[in-house]
């Protein structure tokens, strides 16, 4: 880390037991404006959004995916061949020289419980860790999403707050060292 500018992970194609985390290109509007306008599954996450807002949102990941420079990456989860998910991390200073990036995973309905959130986080936090000086990942959730804290306990993240009143009250935090000793 040193005299370099904390930097983020180069945006590539990762492969790993059946699972596929491709760049989000253009033809991939359709399954991003499909997740964030889902009442159902945004209700774990966020505000759901408009058609239009969504069309918005996408048109900045494609940017700050075509931006080598960006700390935001962006992928599509495809498993069997079929596209079941978004994954992305959005980093922000930790500290003068860190990074810490915030994880979100959204796999849609028919693919859920399915362990491919875990699958795709972990392949992540590989990614991120061993081609990065991101220093933590840090992720979010609603209280009453109990997959969401038994996954993350699952792949070794630290729970920081667990305040059910609070929409996004449930946090967690994996580190570099964490990882480190998850690899043995």
């Amino acid at each position: 880390m040193g005299d370099h500018p904390p930097q983020m992970p180069p945006l590539r194609e990762m492969v790993r037991d059946g699972l596929r985390l491709r760049p989000l290109v253009q033809f991939d509007e359709a399954l991003y404006c499909a997740v964030y306008t889902d009442v159902d599954l945004m209700r774990q996450v966020a505000e759901v959004l408009t058609k239009p807002a969504a069309q918005r949102a996408f048109a900045l990941a494609l940017k700050a995916n075509a931006d080598p420079h960006s700390r935001a990456r962006y992928w599509v989860i495809e498993a069997l061949d079929a596209d079941v998910g978004l994954l992305g991390v959005v980093a922000t200073p930790a500290a003068e020289t860190e990074l810490q990036g915030e994880v979100g995973a959204m796999v849609l309905a028919a693919w859920q419980n399915r362990g491919l959130a875990a699958k795709a986080i972990a392949l992540l936090a590989d990614h991120v860790f061993s081609a990065s000086t991101v220093a933590r990942l840090h992720t979010r959730h609603a209280g009453n999403n109990g997959s969401a804290s038994g996954l993350m306990h699952k792949l070794g993240f630290a729970a920081l707050t667990a305040d059910a009143d609070t929409a996004l009250g449930f946090r967690w935090e994996l580190t570099r060292r964490q990882w480190q000793q998850r690899q043995g």
